[in-house]
């Protein structure tokens, strides 16, 4: 009897141990996201300049990442680690450069321990959520909020401000962007060495809007032809769905 006992103990050891060897060990992801305008941190009501040096002023800035992933390789093949469906950056409240420079805090949690390559996302929502509508979520949901029932769509950015636009040294001619739609949706993927196989790691996403509102070709946003935006087709909506993904960079902290 004692022997039958003893075995069993020893056979439940040998099992507790087993499954503990196959924990994958985890690292502290932290992500966070700061904004700015060309080298100037975006702080809001405060004036800055574009490249011409003409003045600009920001009062609004958010938006929304979905599907964020970390990338890594596994014998030879590449993987996704899923970090988050939806998240919402929102800057309105961004009004020092201290903290502006901080950024915001956008998730913090537990990964599986290992070197990734990289980072993907969505900038705007993803179709399968801009198919969802804020009932569907708890108040303090991301997606409970900013949905846009004319487009039956979520306003994946918003970006609002005032500009000098007739060049009298006022600030007082208003801009506003609220794009949508699932046309105006992209898919960004940053590259890094995100070395989190011995302990965690501070990822940190970059909006520069002045490069979001630049072509490929050099040319900044035209605030005279493209003062607003209130629609998912519209040239000003069209124009920042195709280059604002160009202002994210990613670093390491």
């Amino acid at each position: 009897m004692k022997r039958t006992l003893l075995l069993s103990a020893l056979a439940a050891i040998l099992l507790v141990a087993a499954c503990n060897d196959d924990e994958t060990p985890t690292s502290k992801l932290d992500l966070r996201m700061t904004a700015t305008f060309g080298q100037q941190p975006l702080v809001m009501f405060e004036e800055i300049y574009d490249y011409q040096g003409q003045p600009l002023q920001f009062q609004l800035f958010q938006t929304y990442l979905s599907d964020v992933r970390l990338v890594y390789t596994e014998n030879g093949t590449e993987k996704e680690q899923p970090v988050a469906d939806i998240l919402l950056a929102n800057f309105g409240e961004v009004f020092t450069t201290a903290e502006a420079e901080l950024g915001l805090e956008l998730l913090s949690q537990d990964i599986p321990a290992r070197n990734y390559t990289g980072l993907r996302f969505g900038l705007g929502v993803s179709p399968e959520l801009n198919a969802t509508v804020p009932p569907d979520y708890e108040l303090t949901h991301p997606l409970a909020q900013n949905y846009w029932e004319d487009a039956d769509s979520y306003i994946f950015y918003k970006i609002e401000g005032n500009a000098d636009i007739d060049k009298d040294g006022e600030l007082n001619e208003k801009i506003t962007y609220h794009v949508g739609g699932d046309n105006n949706y992209a898919l960004v993927e940053v590259t890094a060495p995100i070395d989190m196989e011995s302990e965690g790691m501070e990822l940190v996403l970059n909006m520069d809007l002045e490069a979001g509102m630049t072509t490929a070709d050099g040319d900044f946003i035209n605030f005279e032809e493209f003062r607003m935006a209130h629609s998912t087709e519209s040239p000003a909506a069209v124009f920042l769905g195709d280059n604002l993904p160009r202002g994210i960079s990613l670093s390491l902290r």
